[in-house]
């Protein structure tokens, strides 16, 4: 069977995998999801993020497992994990795009984030001194649209402010061609619009591409289907 890292967005942490990682385990995968910097039980100033540190964590957690592992980014996530590709290759039997940014030389969350004109984020945000939230009352409307209202609040309850540094860094290496990659797009999308996940994915040279009917956080809405869709992609 397969290893996997599990690598969360913005706003998130580890966390947001709980209901994914029991199918993924009893399917016989060895999976680890990761705390980036600053975010769920990763006490680090928010100041002191970036990208490359996000990138050391993924390596790291990677490096711990049996065997070479997929690496899934999810949103904010898709950055990181190219990053981390980018800076050691060898570490990684292929990167999973899901609901993610899927970058190129010299992208930046940022800029990612405002070529996406059917995104809901940007008007939702608040900045603050830990860096930027996203407003309580329209999170569900963002990130849980298909999900119960019990599983959205619990989710809203959890979300911490993002630091801003790692959303300013241009990504400035690649992982190589030769470096399995695919994507998971959710057509319910409101973080991440459908089309440009689509429109990322096929500028980026994504061959294999699987279509969920969910949210942006298909690991509440669906993580039994996502964990199926996970195994299939690692065979």
């Amino acid at each position: 069977m397969a290893s996997f890292v599990l690598v969360h967005g913005a706003w998130h942490g580890a966390w947001c995998w709980e209901r994914v990682i029991p199918s993924m385990q009893a399917a016989g995968h060895e999976v680890v999801a990761i705390d980036l910097p600053a975010h769920g039980a990763d006490r680090s100033a928010p100041w002191s993020a970036t990208l490359r540190s996000y990138s050391e964590c993924i390596v790291s957690a990677a490096r711990g497992l049996s065997q070479k592992p997929f690496v899934v980014g999810h949103s904010m996530g898709g950055i990181a994990i190219t990053d981390a590709a980018g800076s050691q290759p060898e570490a990684f039997a292929g990167l999973v795009y899901l609901c993610a940014f899927i970058p190129r030389m010299g992208d930046s969350l940022l800029k990612l984030g405002r070529q996406d004109p059917n995104s809901r984020v940007a008007r939702s945000l608040l900045p603050g001194l830990a860096g930027l939230r996203i407003r309580t009352g329209r999170a569900q409307s963002v990130f849980y649209n298909t999900c119960s209202a019990g599983d959205a609040a619990w989710a809203i309850g959890r979300l911490e402010p993002d630091p801003v540094r790692p959303m300013l860094a241009r990504l400035d290496r690649e992982a190589p061609v030769e470096l399995p990659r695919a994507c998971i797009v959710c057509t319910e999308d409101r973080a991440i619009s459908f089309d440009y996940q689509c429109e990322m994915a096929a500028r980026g040279c994504i061959r294999r591409v699987i279509t969920m009917k969910t949210d942006h956080s298909p690991f509440l809405s669906a993580p039994r289907e996502l964990a199926d869709r996970l195994g299939e992609m690692a065979k």
